[in-house]
């Protein structure tokens, strides 16, 4: 699929990651702000690690930092930059080289999360903007700068406010950025309002479209150990929380007042959705006068007009894909964490994607992202 660069576009991962270099803070954060910012330590394995708070403990970098690792391998601790850590994960130049061998054309970049969110749980809002900022000068103009047509960032959202918010929003537009992902809902609030419309209104106009990555930080109830975010409970929770934030925004109007906004859903998978709008249809129908809840158009509707979802692996998403909606689903890698199949992603294409006529194929590994980004 061709860009309006003349670039041709087989296969894209809606949902890479990046991992932050050793020396991003020193360089990308202003000065003043620097001793506060996160600080590389060592695991209790003599590996790197990062210490996002004082009081807590340090986050190692095995599970995110996974590049060509035997599955008996992983683990978290004693993974160190310039040694078994993959210069692939921070370099930009590195992670070109290994799409190629790969066989993946592109990919959308998300954050390191933990770095990020421990930006967003500062008082200061000064300081969470000053790193947020950061990150997202650092993935535009450092990793991505060695192919724009290749590495696309997803800029990360503040959480100070809906003006903040809104403002966010277009300069990452106005840096070139294709979607923006939100930890949190716009205006700041725990849960979803009328507020945090300024924010839809602006990313319709705008027309980039706003991801989720499994869920929000409201939502989270105390500390996940690491270990199993990384795992089969994260793998788990986020579609359980993704379907919480579908009901909320279908539910509450958002797409009726705001048609041309895009969600994607991000590595939640796609084998669920049928079932969850099968019951939002249901629900409707059985409550709408009772709960006063008048929309426009059915749930189901909502989730193939105004959502996209990205998938790793999911056999039964794709089964489904015709209920789910073959221009609603994307695929992704999640590289460099531990649920990558590098340097076999095109092995894990084929074994998914048996039967399936060959367009069908193209939309849900190219086009759909293509499209939803603005690249054709």
């Amino acid at each position: 699929m061709p860009s309006p660069t003349g670039r041709s576009y087989q296969v894209i991962s809606a949902d890479s990651h990046v991992v932050e270099p050793p020396d991003l803070w020193e360089k990308w954060l202003p000065e003043k702000f620097r001793d506060r910012a996160p600080k590389l330590v060592k695991d209790s394995e003599g590996g790197d690690a990062w210490l996002y708070d004082p009081n807590g403990e340090p986050a190692p970098l095995g599970l995110v930092s996974c590049v060509a690792i035997p599955r008996e391998k992983m683990k978290w601790t004693g993974f160190r930059y310039g040694d078994n850590v993959h210069a692939s994960v921070h370099d930009g130049k590195e992670r070109l080289a290994v799409l190629d061998f790969d066989g993946v054309d592109a990919e959308f970049l998300y954050p390191p999360q933990r770095a990020v969110n421990s930006f967003a749980l500062y008082d200061d809002v000064e300081l969470q903007l000053a790193g947020i900022g950061a990150y997202n000068r650092w993935l535009s103009e450092g990793f991505c700068a060695a192919d724009p047509d290749r590495l696309f960032g997803v800029a990360q959202m503040p959480n100070v406010g809906i003006d903040t918010a809104v403002s966010s929003l277009r300069d990452a537009a106005a840096a070139g950025f294709r979607g923006v992902v939100i930890s949190a809902w716009p205006s700041g609030n725990e849960k979803l309002t009328r507020a945090d419309d300024p924010f839809w209104a602006a990313a319709e106009e705008l027309g980039i479209p706003v991801s989720i990555h499994f869920g929000l930080a409201s939502q989270t109830a105390g500390h996940v150990p690491a270990e199993e975010a990384a795992g089969a409970i994260g793998a788990v929770t986020g579609m359980v929380k993704m379907s919480v934030l579908m009901v909320d925004l279908i539910f509450s109007g958002v797409f009726d007042r705001f048609p041309g906004l895009q969600i994607v859903a991000v590595e939640v998978g796609i084998g669920w959705i049928p079932h969850a709008a099968e019951m939002m249809d249901d629900r409707y129908w059985r409550n709408r006068t009772g709960a006063r809840t008048m929309l426009n158009k059915l749930p189901s509707v909502y989730l193939k007009e105004n959502w996209t979802s990205s998938y790793i692996v999911d056999r039964i998403g794709i089964q489904v894909r015709h209920a789910v909606g073959i221009n609603n689903i994307c695929w992704s890698t999640d590289f460099p964490h531990h649920g990558n199949d590098y340097p076999y992603s095109r092995e894990t294409i084929d074994n998914h994607f048996t039967n399936v006529p060959e367009d069908e194929r193209d939309k849900i590994l190219a086009g759909n992202a293509a499209r939803l980004y603005g690249m054709v």
